[in-house]
């Protein structure tokens, strides 16, 4: 069964308004797209530089310990100036990794514990302290050994935390990607479909206006139309054609000359019913 008019307008309009609507819609779908790898590349990329950070702050914070203690052990002042220099960088660490994590309050909670870990165990006054070596007693020297260890021990637990910390945040995001791009893959295949459809819809309606184009043989005396090798009177070949039902009536021309010549017929002689004056 061939669609009424109306549904043919909509299928046209249809037809038409599909791929532009698929095609803004997927301009939106690749920026977005765009906007998510380059969000996850820029996520990955900040990731690796907070760890190299803190991975870079831990050897500072261990050379500032190493020098402290050969300071603290022997009272030789050579082990300062690498101290100072290792204290500077540290410091210059925590500076960068406040910038990097001030939008992550799990890092940044790390970040000022290993602010406080350097202002009470790494930070000293050497004209304040007495070296062990002039002490005389190796027990000071095996404690203070002892509370290096410690100390860098405690070190590498808090930043392992860290780097723990920072690889969970990591994988979340990778997670999140990962379902943005399922999601994008079936809005994809959803415009996919629809641009197919409308395809078809357009094709159906350019073999619509081809066959509406295509020329009509009508015979000059009958009126008749030839259609697939037979003639037709109009009304059967607008239904075989297009699907039109056809209702017949008198125009007001036709309706005029018919009574005009029944009048004239009445009107002839010996016509049994002659006109009623």
């Amino acid at each position: 069964m061939i669609p009424p008019r109306k549904t043919k307008k909509a299928l046209f309009w249809l037809g038409l308004s599909l791929p532009m609507l698929a095609l803004v819609a997927m301009t939106w779908l690749v920026h977005q797209s765009g906007g998510r790898f380059n969000s996850s590349f820029n996520w990955v990329m900040h990731t690796y530089k907070v760890m190299d950070l803190f991975q870079q702050t831990q050897t500072h914070m261990v050379d500032a310990e190493a020098n402290q203690r050969g300071f603290l052990l022997t009272g030789r002042k050579e082990y300062l100036e690498p101290y100072q220099n290792a204290m500077q960088a540290v410091n210059n660490d925590l500076v960068e990794l406040h910038s990097f994590c001030r939008n992550d309050p799990t890092q940044e909670a790390n970040i000022k514990m290993l602010e406080k870990f350097v202002e009470t165990e790494l930070v000293f006054d050497p004209d304040k302290v007495t070296p062990a070596s002039q002490d005389g007693a190796s027990a000071a020297v095996q404690q203070l050994t002892e509370r290096s260890k410690k100390k860098i021990e405690s070190v590498r637990r808090m930043l392992f935390q860290v780097r723990e910390d920072e690889q969970q945040a990591l994988l979340l995001h990778q997670q999140r990607a990962e379902a943005d791009v399922v999601s994008g893959q079936i809005m994809s295949l959803v415009l996919i479909v629809a641009v197919a459809v409308a395809l078809v819809l357009v094709l159906l309606i350019m073999m619509r206006l081809e066959r509406l184009q295509q020329f009509v043989t009508i015979c000059a005396w009958t009126g008749q139309v030839k259609f697939q090798g037979e003639w037709l009177r109009l009304d059967e070949y607008l239904q075989r054609q297009f699907g039109i039902s056809v209702s017949h009536s008198l125009s007001q021309d036709a309706a005029a000359k018919m009574k005009r010549e029944i009048e004239e017929l009445n009107r002839r002689p010996g016509n049994p019913n002659p006109p009623a004056p």
